[in-house]
């Protein structure tokens, strides 16, 4: 039996011809000879095969990187490194799949099966969660820093986000069980004391690296809002007491300055204390949303590797200059044996 008349199923056809055009080479004019039908049928048929999932396109943009920025980021902020993709499009979306790629890429010459990873949440977190798990690279720890329940968005939730990874990369997930803000500071303590979170918080502590997702305090790019974390009457406060940006839910100015805000003695999370100590902290993000967020993180030392994109790196370095090109970065606490 040909294969034009195998079977009575569309799908099939639809496969066939498919397979014709991109495994076989051979023109939309040819296969319409193959197949009988007019050429514009085969087109259409296409256009259907990728409708239904028949036909599926993977596009591996080629990563490159702008050494310039690179170096002039990490001499402005002190970094160990800095990974500059060049990339200076609007889109947003395209924009976190490409840096979950390049962050996926530094971080798998980085771990190995002793490695501790420190992971919160974000869609860029995710992103490069999203690309590390087709990659050859193995883990021993994956441990949640922040607390996660009752959070709306699950993909990119913390807890989902460990499981994940850990599952992917051979490693033991250690999950922190708690919400990520309570009601109080008295509650917030009493989850603390609880034995299970104290362990997890125990390991975060000795992490040897943390990804560190830079939040935006903007609510149309702040997963701690968008994500049911806080209401937005939170962020506006956070907002009108300073806030920029957030990592690992810590909250911070323009200047990298903490907040003392009341909402910090309420969550169930990693210290800022314990944060910059951890001897490799990659910092994550990208878009024009980002860049007052990433100075605040870079002035405060929430990170020692940043990993962006060319526009954005260029803004940030545009606006600190324009607010004060002779800063000095914030000290971070080192840990013993660290190489900060």
């Amino acid at each position: 039996m040909s294969r034009t008349t195998q079977g009575d199923d569309r799908d099939q056809l639809l496969a066939d011809v498919s397979e014709m055009y991109y495994e076989e080479g051979m023109t939309q004019q040819h296969i319409a000879h193959s197949v009988g039908v007019t050429r514009s049928a085969i087109s259409r048929m296409l256009s259907e095969a990728r409708r239904k999932g028949i036909i599926e396109i993977h596009i591996r943009r080629p990563l490159r990187f702008d050494r310039a920025l690179e170096a002039a980021l990490a001499r402005r902020f002190g970094l160990q490194s800095a990974h500059v993709v060049s990339w200076r499009r609007e889109d947003y979306d395209g924009l976190r799949r490409y840096l979950g790629l390049a962050a996926s890429r530094v971080l798998r010459d980085m771990l190995t099966p002793s490695t501790t990873l420190g992971l919160t949440w974000g869609t860029t977190v995710t992103a490069t969660v999203d690309a590390l798990e087709g990659m050859n690279a193995r883990v021993g720890k994956v441990v949640q820093l922040v607390g996660a329940l009752g959070a709306r968005a699950v993909s990119y939730d913390a807890r989902a986000l460990v499981h994940r990874l850990a599952d992917g990369l051979g490693g033991e997930a250690v999950y922190l069980s708690a919400p990520f803000v309570v009601e109080s500071a008295e509650l917030a303590h009493c989850l603390k004391e609880n034995a299970s979170i104290q362990e997890a918080l125990e390991i975060g502590r000795h992490c040897d690296i943390v990804l560190v997702g830079v939040g935006s305090s903007m609510p149309d790019y702040s997963s701690l809002y968008l994500g049911g974390h806080i209401t937005l009457k939170e962020l506006d406060e956070l907002r009108e007491a300073g806030a920029v940006g957030d990592a690992c839910g810590l909250h911070y100015g323009i200047d990298g300055e903490p907040l003392a805000s009341e909402f910090h003695e309420r969550l169930v999370g990693i210290s800022r204390e314990d944060l910059l100590s951890v001897p490799i902290r990659v910092g994550i993000g990208g878009g024009r949303a980002k860049v007052e967020a990433l100075l605040g993180a870079l002035r405060g030392g929430y990170m020692n590797i940043l990993i962006t994109n060319s526009l954005t790196a260029t803004e940030i370095l545009q606006l600190d200059s324009a607010r004060n090109g002779n800063y000095a970065p914030a000290a971070t606490g080192q840990r013993k044996g660290g190489n900060n």
